[in-house]
């Protein structure tokens, strides 16, 4: 299988390694998750320069690497039991109707399903990526929540996307997001994601590609 030349660490073949098995998402990870959504609710208090270094400029780098479809490298930012989640209701945080047990989801993807989420954009014939889509993110209003989990730090911050392909409309999506960051091996990684969108109970024309 032919390899993107913009990855210098994960292999397609690694990344497909991870999809064959899910062992982590259980009920007690559903909880945490509904815990999760319950401190996002919370009052934030702005990153001082230690925490920017860290967590904001991360999640930079995860934007730029995003737009630049350079999927192997984004996929390295993850820790080996991550979540990506977008809820498909608005109005949220709200820990019962976001629900990922329970309710119908945009995406909610453990490390196996974003491995074939990756694959399956690069096999270049996915229908609903052909042409594939070019995003710009932007993301600002960055706050850290107190979190109750020991050796989590949770950030959350305010994000702008567009996402164009040729012969298309330009889509703009806008709404919250949280990252949780753990240490893992020594490195700061990201162990979960949620995407709030502002108009997330509206239909969306194409949302394969990765917020």
């Amino acid at each position: 299988m032919n390899t993107d030349p913009m990855q210098d660490g994960f292999t397609l073949e690694d990344i497909l390694r991870d999809t064959l098995e899910s062992t982590y998402i259980d009920d007690a990870y559903y909880a945490k998750l509904r815990n999760d959504m319950q401190e996002w609710e919370g009052c934030g208090t702005v990153l001082n320069n230690e925490e920017r270094h860290a967590y904001e400029s991360l999640i930079l780098h995860e934007n730029w690497l995003l737009d630049r479809r350079a999927f192997e490298k984004w996929y390295q930012l993850y820790s080996r039991e991550c979540v990506y989640w977008v809820p498909a209701v608005g109005d949220l945080p709200d820990a019962e109707r976001a629900d990922p047990q329970r309710q119908v989801t945009i995406a909610f993807d453990d490390r196996r399903r974003l491995g074939d989420r990756i694959v399956w954009l690069r096999t270049g014939v996915a229908y609903s990526q052909l042409p594939p889509s070019y995003t710009s993110h932007v993301s600002t209003a960055f706050v850290r929540l107190p979190s109750e989990n020991a050796g989590e730090v949770k950030i959350r911050s305010q994000f702008l996307i567009q996402e164009m392909r040729a012969g298309h409309e330009i889509q703009t999506f806008s709404g919250w997001m949280g990252h949780v960051f753990i240490k893992e091996d020594g490195v700061t990684k990201i162990a979960r994601k949620v995407v709030c969108l502002l108009d997330a109970p509206r239909n969306h024309h194409n949302l394969t590609f990765l917020l």
